[in-house]
């Protein structure tokens, strides 16, 4: 089997000029190719300078924005027989306890980023004075020869750490023929000559990263991709990018779709055109019919296909797919009304059916990879339709375990069936398996328990998001805590943008109490309602619902409203003269700013000083993101949120943007 890097160095030959990745650094049109033969060459120079330091078999954190200095930064890695470890840069102080665990567990002692996101984070408070930083402008700048490395696929490639909680990351080691296994896999979900694919997903994340890595693999397969960013910024974007670019594939996680059926206004639909998509991969979390329903019935007129959605399954663990529907078929669903046959999403059967109790198949398992489904605590596979924990074997695909944690990786990677069968890695889901498809129900350790009831949080958060208008969809989390001794159901939702000012927070709460008694007959102990997208997620957008209680318990939780001990509190703010007036200026940015940042942060306006720069307050990147939409829109310019980060002062900024709104209308 070929690794990635004869593999790279074979297509820099062959294909020199072949574009494979063209980054959109606007998310829309302007485009930075990378060439195999600029690929490989950049590869070279970056792996010679890890060579020269001596860097073999060491860990090396990756910490690059979106882009194709990720892409050459981690061959780079192959190249030298360096340990990758994909990551994301800190912004504004925010992620950095994950990132400081990573480096801790693995001891990684070299960290190589842009130069920007160098000096960023030399000027941040924290100490970084343990580690080198390696400037990749330097590195490639820099002529350096490259002593050629011969790649084994037992080599470990990278360490890809899993989504939990900022004190015990765990880093999956993934060896090349990990990599080269699992992209195989993914291809069942690609057409036969497939050429042009869309994707937003990050780097960083499995799902991205091995998605990347496929149609590399494939070969002949241009793909067009922006930073996350801007596809939540303006989900347009990904759409307008498919229609572009006449992408036949792209993939996301299930809130993708909600989101482009949420945000993406009719007259916009008029400039899309998805007729040439054949196959869409959702995954990472959990696939509603609702929102299958939503986007065909919202996309069908402007060519979206019936049988596009391809719902998939897959972990870290197993290096990303383990199972995925069938390509040009419908995907299939399992309810009530069906008994225990599988119906085509759109069967008329379902008409009337409550999506609530309609179950998603996420297909086969992929050539080379086997399902069984295993009784909660023991080892007896559970017979067809059980529910169970989904234990997955797949040859070459699964990882040897944790970085440095043999118990862990035992009992997580090394187990066996009452009859011997194995090994297979424990994925703690629970599901179950219909004509040989598999239904996801769960996770184990999320199971809450109420007076003897197994309930499971996937099905509450659904009831609940869709109880108010006010509610955003993917934005809740449903939690059991001890209260006198007794288990009792928590619920933890986000408030919709656009409608958590003018929201009537008692009736949104009386809203859930009443949807959640009709379908579970069971009532929670409290609802907090909190601001938009504050809810803990994992880089691909699934609900950390160990983090949300964590947080729920000690505090932390950005609430607007909770339905036990109310609590409103009021920014006040004047008005703010708009663009085009006679009094707007400097001063009217200064404001709008602040009142921004004020209802971002949870304080008063007044306490938002103008001199202080936007990283004196805890905005998270995601407020960033929203600010710089919602600024774009208002002064119409286009702006990043790194623009908040680059200023001294907040004043700085404004003279800034009011220095472009002239520019920009004179």
């Amino acid at each position: 089997m070929e690794n990635l890097v004869d593999l790279l160095q074979r297509r820099a030959k062959e294909a020199p000029e072949f574009t494979p990745f063209i980054f959109l650094r606007d998310g829309v049109s302007d485009e930075q190719p990378l060439s195999h033969r600029l690929f490989d060459e950049q590869a070279r120079c970056v792996a010679a300078h890890l060579q020269a330091r001596g860097l073999k078999g060491e860990r090396l954190l990756l910490l690059f924005p979106q882009g194709i200095e990720y892409l050459i930064a981690l061959f780079g890695c192959f190249y030298a027989g360096v340990i990758a470890v994909p990551a994301y840069p800190p912004r504004n102080n925010r992620n950095l306890l994950r990132l400081q665990a990573i480096m801790k567990d693995c001891d990684a002692r070299f960290i190589l980023a842009d130069q920007k996101g160098v000096e960023y984070m030399e000027g941040m408070r924290e100490d970084f004075s343990a580690y080198t930083f390696l400037p990749m402008e330097e590195l490639t700048g820099t002529p350096a020869e490259w002593v050629p490395h011969q790649v084994g696929l037992d080599d470990v490639a990278y360490l890809q750490y899993t989504s939990g909680s900022t004190g015990d990351p765990k880093g999956v080691i993934i060896r090349h023929e990990n990599v080269m296994a699992n992209v195989y896999g993914c291809m069942q979900t690609y057409i036969p000559n497939l050429k042009r694919v869309v994707s937003w997903i990050p780097m960083y994340h499995d799902m991205g990263l091995i998605s990347m890595l496929s149609y590399f693999v494939l070969g002949n397969v241009e793909c067009y991709f922006m930073a996350p960013v801007h596809f939540i910024q303006r989900p347009v974007r990904w759409l307008m990018a498919a229609t572009r670019y006449r992408a036949e594939f792209i993939l996301g996680p299930n809130f993708a779709f909600d989101l482009c059926c949420e945000k993406i206004a009719d007259e916009q639909l008029e400039n899309i055109d998805l007729s040439s998509i054949r196959s869409v991969v959702s995954g990472s979390e959990r696939v509603r019919w609702r929102t299958i329903q939503a986007f065909c019935e919202r996309f069908g007129p402007v060519g979206f296909p019936k049988t596009g959605f391809l719902p998939s399954f897959g972990l870290a663990e197993a290096t990303l797919i383990v199972t995925t529907s069938a390509l040009d078929k419908k995907a299939k669903v399992k309810a009530p009304e069906s008994g225990q046959s599988l119906l085509a999403w759109d069967d008329p059967a379902l008409q009337g059916a409550n999506p609530e109790q309609v179950q998603v198949s996420n297909g086969e398992p992929v050539n080379g990879a086997k399902v069984v489904i295993i009784a909660a605590g023991t080892t007896e596979p559970c017979p067809e339709g059980t529910e169970g924990e989904i234990w997955v074997s797949y040859i070459n695909s699964i990882a040897s375990g944790y970085w440095e944690r043999p118990a862990e990786s035992k009992d997580i990677f090394d187990n066996y069936t009452a009859t011997g069968d194995g090994p297979y890695l424990r994925t703690g889901d629970l599901g179950f398996l219909m004509d040989g498809e598999l239904f996801i129900t769960g996770r184990e350790k999320d199971l809450i328990i109420i007076r003897g009831a197994n309930y499971y949080p996937d099905d509450i958060e659904e009831v609940v998001e869709h109880a108010h208008p006010a509610l955003q969809d993917n934005g809740c989390a449903a939690f059991a805590i001890e209260k006198s001794g007794r288990e009792r159901l928590v619920l933890v939702q986000e408030v919709r943008r656009t409608e958590w000012r003018n929201a009537d927070e008692q009736e949104v709460v009386d809203a859930i109490r009443q949807a959640v008694s009709e379908v579970f007959e069971i009532q929670p102990y409290a609802i907090a309602l909190i601001r938009p997208m504050s809810l803990p997620k994992t880089s691909s957008g699934k609900v950390q619902r160990y983090a949300a209680r964590e947080d729920y318990q000690n505090g932390a939780l950005r609430i607007m409203h909770e339905w036990i001990q109310p609590e409103a509190t009021a920014i006040s703010a004047g008005p703010v003269p708009e663009p085009g007036t006679a009094e707007f200026g400097v001063p009217a940015i200064v404001q709008w700013l602040q009142q921004q940042i004020a209802e971002k942060v949870k304080m008063p306006a007044a306490q938002i000083k103008a001199t202080d720069p936007v990283k004196a307050y805890p905005l998270e990147s995601v407020d960033a993101v929203f600010i710089s939409d919602e600024l774009s829109d208002w002064l119409k310019l286009r702006l990043t949120p790194d623009t908040f980060w680059a200023f001294d002062s907040i004043q700085e900024l404004a003279e800034h943007l009011f220095k472009q709104y002239q520019e920009n209308h004179a």
